[in-house]
């Protein structure tokens, strides 16, 4: 009976530290994912369609990243400053995949287009591990 007692609790003690464990291990290694975002009040569409068009050489997809938002309807909240009319959204695994998008050379030539086309900016903010 003492044998099994022991043996009993031996088991639940190495499930609480082996799921504390996994608990810290998955913290170590979660990369927080990144936020590619560009606002932007379009003044030339010609020449935005355009950009658009180069950037669609080096698709964001070939860095990891998933389209959230592609110019939908932005909606002003009263009180608050105007929103830019037009907002896209991409996700990354990571900042650095982000970055990795905004410094490939595709982009950086597709970006010369987009300054001027449109008044705007972009930036790369981080999330938080979900």
């Amino acid at each position: 009976m003492r044998a099994t007692t022991g043996i009993a609790a031996g088991l639940v003690i190495g499930l609480v530290l082996g799921a504390a464990g996994t608990r810290v291990i998955l913290a170590q290694t979660s990369t927080p994912p990144a936020y590619f975002i560009s606002e932007a009040t379009v003044h030339d569409q010609d020449l935005y369609r355009k950009f658009l068009a180069e950037e669609a050489k080096a698709p964001n997809s070939q860095f990891g990243g998933r389209q959230l938002v592609r110019g939908g309807r932005v909606v002003a909240i009263p009180g608050e400053p105007a929103p830019p009319p037009r907002v896209a959204i991409v996700a990354f695994d990571s900042v650095e995949a982000a970055r990795r998008f905004a410094e490939a050379p595709v982009h950086v030539e597709a970006t010369k287009l987009y300054h001027q086309a449109a008044e705007g900016r972009t930036y790369i903010v981080e999330g938080v591990v979900p």
